[in-house]
């Protein structure tokens, strides 16, 4: 995981790391808080070695955003000069990022099977934020929240995005909207479609089309369209005419998170 963007300042003898990370509005929770710790005291020891003058300033301070507002987040005793500060990175999965787990592929062998009776759930276009219809672990909303990604906004592309990199996958952009996720010992072609309001709100007939030919141009050895929108029952006929194939839409979010989030 990249470091959060920040800034540094000393301000009356003390170091003010202020990241640009969206708070929730009732303030940074533990893991979040001790997340920013860490890579705030990365980030004050890279900088001693090359700026001896910020040596044996004895306050840190970690701020992070509230509405474009800076907020404390956390107070940190630098202690002696000698003194070489570290805190461990919080656990934000359970597996961590080991490269011989793959939870895509525990994810794409226990999805749910189930879209018969989901047709009472579409009478809006109005789908509501892809963060009200999920349950997030304070570990997973920390490191989303520390890549600038915002829960409660976020779009489906910046959670598909998200979840990959906080796993532990090397994400490559084609540059057409569609990325490579690589690691775990395979590759990974990952396209997403967003719902726009005033759309129909079920994945089309033609989108379902366009994947499964750009996935069998990428030549990787698995791929995943990710969307916002509801699943027709077609994608289970394509997932099982090709098991390397999957789409996570919206009634298939929460098993896509969990995969990640409980592995």
């Amino acid at each position: 995981m990249q470091r959060p963007e920040h800034e540094l300042h000393v301000v009356d003898n003390e170091i003010h790391i202020d990241f640009n990370v969206p708070l929730p509005a009732e303030g940074a929770d533990e893991v979040l808080a001790d997340l920013l710790s860490h890579h705030a005291l990365e980030i004050l020891n890279d900088r001693i070695n090359r700026e001896h003058p910020l040596k044996g300033i004895p306050v840190l301070q970690v701020f992070a955003k509230r509405r474009g507002e800076s907020v404390p987040v956390a107070t940190l005793d630098l202690g002696e000069p000698e003194d070489v500060v570290e805190m461990e990175m919080p656990t934000l999965l359970p597996s961590g990022v080991s490269t011989g787990y793959d939870p895509l592929s525990k994810y794409g062998a226990g999805r749910d099977e189930n879209v018969l009776e989901l047709a009472e759930h579409r009478e809006s276009d109005d789908l509501g934020t892809v963060g009200s219809q999920l349950r997030l672990t304070a570990g997973v909303a920390a490191g989303l929240r520390s890549m600038g990604i915002d829960p409660e906004t976020m779009t489906v592309c910046e959670l598909g995005r998200g979840l990959l990199d906080l796993a532990g996958y090397s994400l490559t952009d084609r540059g057409d909207g569609t990325w490579v996720a690589s690691g775990k010992g395979t590759s990974t072609f990952v396209q997403c479609v967003s719902h726009v309001a005033g759309d129909y709100p079920e994945l089309s007939h033609g989108a379902v089309a366009a994947f499964l030919v750009a996935f069998a141009r990428a030549r990787t050895e698995r791929g995943m369209l990710i969307t916002d929108k509801f699943g027709p029952y077609e994608i289970y006929m394509k997932e099982r005419a090709n098991p390397d194939c999957v789409f996570v839409t919206r009634e298939r979010f929460q098993g896509f998170v969990d995969a990640i989030a409980l592995s």
